[in-house]
């Protein structure tokens, strides 16, 4: 063991969060084995099993922008801006190994000027489908009720995007 790995070693155990019992180094109670100056974290069963799954592949997190439309994804979902209306997905962001989505979300259109007493928008079942490649996401709006199209967008990583606002 290196003289700056028994320093750090005698640190942890002088502040009670370390203990050495048998050739095991235990930090809050997570057993670590010591061997020749290495500790093994991950048991050689559980790195077998990990090995042959693959994580399913998601988009960025941030933002992502275009004309008439702002993304902003997060690892739960996604909140969009468009000219004349909002929407939200409420699952993760995932894409096959092609880099394609169907996703459902909801959409709501909104109108110029200030909301009428009485009036609000309601969220209307919509499915955000489309393609990522790259820095580039391809994205197509649809209503899940009628199967209306409102609109096609091309998208870019890191992009604000430009939104003219109902007037």
């Amino acid at each position: 063991m290196s003289a700056a790995a028994a320093c750090c070693l005698a640190l942890l155990l002088s502040v009670g969060v370390a203990s050495v019992k048998a050739g095991t180094l235990r930090f809050d109670g997570v057993a670590a084995r010591v061997v020749s100056g290495q500790r093994r974290t991950t048991p050689r069963k559980v790195k077998r099993r990990m090995r042959g799954r693959s994580q399913e592949p998601g988009v960025e997190p941030g933002a992502w922008g275009g004309d008439h439309v702002r993304l902003r994804v997060s690892e739960s979902g996604g909140v969009l801006e468009f000219d004349c209306a909002h929407g939200q997905i409420g699952v993760p962001f995932t894409t096959d190994a092609d880099g394609r989505f169907d996703l459902q979300g909801t959409y709501t259109s909104e109108g110029p000027g200030p909301i009428r007493i009485g009036h609000l928008p309601t969220a209307s079942p919509a499915r955000y489908t489309g393609r990522v490649e790259g820095a580039t996401m391809t994205l197509g709006v649809r209503l899940a009720n009628s199967d209306e199209s409102l609109g096609a967008y091309t998208l870019t990583r890191g992009v604000a995007g430009r939104v003219w606002k109902c007037r």
